[in-house]
Parts: C-alpha cells; sequence; structure tokens
C-alpha cells in the first residue's frame, strides 16, 4: 500500500460565489487514488481544529489508515486562491505562513516503515523528519513544487524513485537553463525526474533507462486546475500495470478528468471509463505539445486601443497571463509608441510601417475588443488574410457584426479559452515542425 505524506490545509477558492471551500494539500492526491481505485493511508500535518473533518473526510474515499504526524500551530493553514484554473499566476495566499510552527510525533512517524511506498509532497515540514522514519531503501516518490528553491535544498538522504517538478515552481525558475541540464543536476537525488508544464504536456527523464519522453497534455473546458499536478502525480507512481511512457498518457487523462470537476464521485466515474481504454488508444489520441523552452518563440502581437486615456486592465490581464505561460505578447502601442492629436503625416507613417513590421516578426495575432476600435478591427482583418490564428477576446461581450465572430479561429469573453486556445494552435505548429 502506498502512503501520501504532507500538508493538509483548507482551500478557500475567491473566484466563485459563494466562496468554495475544501480540504487542500495532499486530500488532492487522495481523491485521485480514490478515482484510481488504489488502497492508500495518509500521514498528515495539519490543525488540531481540522482532524475530526480530515477523519471524516479521508475515511468516505477510500482511506485505510491516518496517522496524524504532526501538529501545526501559529497558522489556521489556510490557502486562499484568487483564480483556480491557471490562466495565470493564481495568486495564493497562505494566512500566517511565516507563523507556522509544527510539533512532531515521532511514534505516529514509526508507521511509516510499514508501506510498500510513500508520495511525500514537499510543504512547511522537515523533509529529513519524514526521512528519518523510513525504512532503508523504501520506495519513495516526492513533488517538490513547495518550498524547495534550488536543488541543494532537496535531502541527500536517500535517493527519491520519482521526482516531480513543475513549471510554476521556485525550483524550475531558478534553475532551468536547457531541458538536458535541467534533469541532469537531479541525477543524484532521483532514479525519475517529470517535468510538469502545465498546458503544454510533460517531459520525463529516466536515468537508469537513458530515456527522455515527451507526453502530451489533453485540453478541455475545465472548472479549476488546483491540485491537478498531485493528482498527476500519483497517477504516474500507481500505474504500476504499464510502462513509464504509458503511465504518463494516462496521467494526462487522468488529469483532465479531475479539472473537469470539483465532485468526487463525477471524477471516479470519469476516470474509471478512462481505465478501461488501452495504453495504445490512449496514445492514439493527439494532444498539446509545447515545451516551455519553446514559447518564447510564439510572438503574439496584441491588438487593441492601447492608449493612456483608455482603461486597459483586460490587456495587461491578457499579456501577464501569456508571459505567466512564457509567451511573448507584444503590445505594439507600448512597442513604437502612442499617435499624438493631430499628428502630421510622417509620424502617421512612422507608427504605420512600425506596426506592420511588428504583425510580420507574429505568428499569432490576440485582439482585445474594449469597444470597437477601427485600428483593432482592421489588424483582425489583416491578421485572418494572412492566414495566421487571430484570436478575439471579446471581454465586455460586443461582437456581434457577423464578420467580426466569423472572420477569426476564435471569439471569446472566457479568457482561459482564449489561453487554451494559445497552447493549443502553438502545438500544432511545434508539432508540424514550423515553430
Amino acid at each position: 500500500m502506498i502512503c501520501i505524506v504532507g500538508d493538509i490545509l483548507t482551500d478557500v477558492t475567491l473566484s466563485t460565489t459563494p466562496f468554495k471551500m475544501r480540504l487542500g494539500g495532499i486530500a488532492h492526491a487522495a481523491r485521485g487514488l480514490w478515482a484510481l481505485g488504489v488502497d492508500y493511508a495518509i500521514a498528515y500535518f495539519a490543525p488540531t481544529y481540522l482532524d475530526g473533518e480530515i477523519e471524516h473526510y479521508f475515511n468516505q474515499i477510500g482511506c485505510k489508515r491516518i496517522h496524524k504526524i504532526g501538529n501545526v500551530t501559529g497558522s489556521p493553514y489556510t490557502m486562499l486562491i484568487k483564480e483556480v484554473k491557471e490562466v495565470g499566476d493564481q495568486g495564493y495566499e497562505f494566512l500566517y505562513r511565516d507563523c507556522v510552527k509544527i510539533e512532531y510525533f515521532d511514534e505516529e512517524a514509526n508507521h511509516l516503515q510499514e508501506y510498500d511506498e510513500l508520495f511525500a509532497i514537499s510543504g512547511n515540514y522537515n523533509f529529513n523528519f519524514v526521512l528519518d522514519h523510513c525504512r532503508q531503501n523504501q520506495p519513495i516518490h516526492t513533488d517538490v513544487a513547495n518550498n524547495v528553491e534550488r536543488v541543494e535544498q532537496l535531502p541527500s538522504k536517500k535517493c527519491f524513485k520519482t521526482l516531480f517538478v513543475s513549471t510554476s515552481s521556485d525550483l524550475f525558475k531558478n534553475n532551468f537553463t536547457t531541458v538536458e541540464a535541467f534533469f541532469e543536476q537531479f541525477k543524484p537525488y532521483t532514479e525519475r525526474v517529470v517535468l510538469k508544464e502545465n498546458r503544454g504536456g510533460s517531459r520525463a527523464y529516466d536515468f537508469n533507462a537513458r530515456e527522455l519522453y515527451n507526453v502530451p497534455s489533453q485540453t478541455s473546458t475545465i472548472v479549476h486546475s488546483v491540485g491537478v499536478g498531485d493528482v498527476y502525480d500519483v497517477t504516474a507512481i500507481m500505474a504500476t500495470d504499464r510502462c513509464f511512457e504509458d503511465s504518463l498518457y494516462l496521467v494526462s487523462w487522468v488529469s483532465m478528468h479531475y479539472a473537469k470537476s470539483t465532485f468526487v464521485d463525477n471524477i471516479h466515474s470519469s476516470v474509471q471509463g478512462v481505465l478501461k481504454i488501452s495504453a495504445d488508444k490512449l496514445k492514439s489520441f493527439s494532444g498539446c505539445l509545447l515545451p516551455w523552452e519553446k514559447r518564447q518563440n510564439c510572438n503574439i502581437y496584441v491588438a487593441a486601443p492601447d492608449f493612456d486615456f483608455v482603461e486597459t486592465t483586460p490587456i495587461d490581464i491578457l499579456c501577464n497571463s501569456l508571459a505567466y505561460h512564457n509567451f511573448a505578447p507584444h503590445r505594439p502601442v507600448k512597442e513604437n509608441g502612442q499617435m499624438t492629436v493631430n499628428a502630421p503625416k510622417n509620424e502617421r507613417q512612422r507608427l504605420f510601417h512600425g506596426d506592420m513590421h511588428l504583425l510580420d516578426q507574429c505568428n499569432m495575432l490576440i485582439a482585445v475588443l474594449l469597444y470597437n476600435d477601427p485600428g483593432t478591427l482592421i489588424e483582425i482583418g489583416l491578421a485572418a488574410q494572412r492566414g495566421i490564428p487571430t484570436l478575439v477576446y471579446d471581454s465586455n461581450k460586443i461582437a456581434d457584426n457577423c464578420m467580426l465572430t466569423e472572420l477569426p479561429t476564435l471569439v471569446s469573453n472566457d479568457l482561459d479559452e482564449i489561453i487554451a486556445k494559445v497552447f493549443t494552435e502553438y502545438s500544432k505548429q511545434y508539432q508540424n515542425g514550423t515553430l
């Protein structure tokens, strides 16, 4: 049996009305294992006030044994989440995070030795406390999404079986240069490393087999992305009836279904359906594959009335979201300048040619339709005529003219849908060798 080790928090989603509150931390991985039909136990750190709810909830989702190995004081262990779909930065706010104190329970932690393998998600606790209570050569998998900023901070006492890293983590952002160099620095710490690249798929390296795997993600309309990475991890670990590469293909489908609902019965039903599909069949479906570093070649012309006399918040949000995913948005008014009132011919010509040159350098256009700005509308037509993907972010829901609704690749007032389309369109270019 596998034991999941880590923090249990209260997740509070601020973008829903009313706010949605549920157990987070390792609870997400537990939901994933229950959906997979896998027996599991938990060893957790949490404040006392959560203990009763934790025991009741985990008994409902198939947990076989519950060990509290640390008591948290000084913090309510509550995570506020501003944006749940990871369109951009999700705005996590961990309340009183600097005040956390943990009392460790050695007797309960000794039970860790009884399990076939462990999956530990790094958090506020001392990782070495967990390792000190493991038996020698016990298989341990870990996700270092939290509280690890440098490779040197990884525990060196044991070699992990699988180490998971996300492109949203500080460890990735502080250490990535090339994928080969990134993977190589983990060689002393793990048998295999998995890089989760959000909607762009994943890459994994098996040091024993000396194999690099590239696996696409499955994109669909989602409800949330919170905890999806943890479900990804446990699926990859527990798909023992499949080879490592095949397990990663299964992972992409299970993760997609977890992101489509916050209701565990719906997730369980969907995942059980996926498990009935053969590995070869899953691999035959297309998906989104777009490595992190390739996204800097994705130059996006942002057509919009990006003027100093206009409220440009929707433009700012779009560009920040694109930059968060490592795309390269270009704002022509910011890069080439804003036309002055009653501008002379030579200034108009300079700005026009500058914008047209910038459009020539880009391989996608996203228009932000704040109002029916003539320049924005013309640029939509130019991009569509050139055959490059043309997306319209209609944040104010004003697109009703049939030329405007039918000419672009996509018109949507949902920023999540816009970002997802950016991934899928560029994935086509990357997989076709044109990016």
